[in-house]
C-alpha cells in the first residue's frame, strides 16, 4: 500500500505539503500496522490541504493578473479556457492552480503565489499604494494588476526617478530592504557644481550628517565633473542628497539604475516588467 501517494479530488497529494516530518513519521507507522483511523486521519488531512490551495476558476486569472474577473467570467463563459484539456464554461468550478493545467487562448498560465514587478518609476510620482492627492506607482499599473495587492519594496523621493522593485511578497521585501543583507543600489545623479576627488573621499569614506548619523561607506563611479554613479548599501532619508549637501554641493537630478541584480536596462519612464526568473531568484535570496 503506498500512503504517500492518494488521489484525493483529482489531485496527487505527494505533491503537497503534508504534516511535519515527525507526526507523519508516526502516522506512517501507524498505516504499516494497518491502524484504519490513521488511515482516515491522513485522507482527511490531506483533503484540508487540497480544498485550502483550491480556487474558484474566475479568481484565479485576477490573482495571476491575466484578466479582471468579469472579463474572465465572460471568456470562461464563452470556452476560451481549458483546464487539463477540457473546456470549462463554469465559472464557480474549483481548480488546484498548483497541479491543473489552464490554458487562455492557447497559451498555459502559470500560478506563482507572488508577483514581483520592476518599474522605472517618473518623476512627481509618490512610492506608495494609495495617496488622495497625488499619482503612486501603483496607478500607473493597469487596473487588472490591482488585485494582486502589490506595494513599492522601499521607497524613492517624488522627485527621484527610476528602478523600483513593486510585489506581495513581504517577507523577500524585508529581508532586501535589511541593512545586514547590505544589497547594492545604483544612483546615476547630477550636481549643480563641480565635485573633487577630495569630495568623493570624503563621501565614500562616510560622513557625518547634522542629526549625527555617521553614513556607511559607499563607491562613486565618476562620469565628468558632474555626473556619476553612487552606489549605497543603506537606504536613509535623503541619504544622497544629504551626502552632497554636506560638501556644500546639491543634487539636481537622481535616478536608481540598479537593485542588487535587477536593473533597469532600456525600460521606458513610467513603464513596467514582471523579473526575470534570475531576477527573481537573486531577490528572494537577497
Amino acid at each position: 500500500m503506498v500512503v504517500n501517494k492518494v488521489e484525493l479530488c483529482g489531485v496527487n497529494t505527494s505533491k503537497l505539503p503534508l504534516l511535519r516530518e515527525k507526526e507523519k513519521e508516526e502516522l506512517f507507522r501507524r498505516i504499516r500496522q494497518g491502524d484504519r483511523q490513521a488511515r482516515e486521519e491522513y485522507i482527511k488531512g490531506n483533503l484540508r490541504l487540497v480544498l485550502s490551495v483550491m480556487k474558484r476558476f474566475d479568481k484565479f486569472f485576477t490573482q495571476t493578473a491575466t484578466l479582471t474577473r468579469s472579463r474572465a467570467q465572460k471568456a470562461i463563459k464563452n470556452g476560451e479556457v481549458s483546464v487539463n484539456g477540457e473546456i470549462i464554461k463554469n465559472a464557480d468550478r474549483k481548480i488546484n492552480p498548483q497541479t491543473d493545467e489552464i490554458v487562455y487562448n492557447g497559451e498555459t498560465i502559470r500560478y506563482s503565489e507572488y508577483a514581483y514587478i520592476v518599474m522605472n518609476k517618473p518623476q512627481g510620482v509618490v512610492s506608495a499604494t494609495d495617496d488622495f492627492n497625488q499619482k503612486t506607482v501603483i496607478d500607473l499599473l493597469p487596473e487588472k494588476m490591482k488585485a494582486l495587492n502589490l506595494f513599492p519594496c522601499g521607497r524613492l523621493d517624488k522627485d527621484t526617478t527610476g528602478l523600483i522593485v513593486l510585489t506581495n511578497d513581504g517577507k523577500s521585501a524585508h529581508n532586501a530592504l535589511s541593512p545586514k543583507k547590505h544589497v547594492e543600489k545604483k544612483y546615476l545623479f547630477t550636481v549643480a557644481d563641480e565635485y573633487t576627488a577630495e569630495d568623493v573621499k570624503a563621501i565614500t569614506s562616510g560622513i557625518t550628517l547634522k542629526d549625527g548619523y555617521t553614513t556607511k561607506p559607499c563607491k562613486i563611479e565618476k562620469i565628468d565633473e558632474k555626473n556619476g554613479y553612487i552606489y549605497l548599501t543603506e537606504g536613509k532619508y535623503h541619504e544622497i542628497k544629504r551626502l552632497f549637501g554636506a560638501r556644500g554641493n546639491k543634487i539636481t537630478a537622481l535616478k536608481r539604475v540598479a537593485f542588487g541584480k535587477i536593473t533597469l536596462s532600456d525600460l521606458p519612464d513610467g513603464e513596467w516588467r514582471f523579473m526575470t526568473e534570475e531576477e527573481i531568484s537573486s531577490f528572494i535570496t537577497a
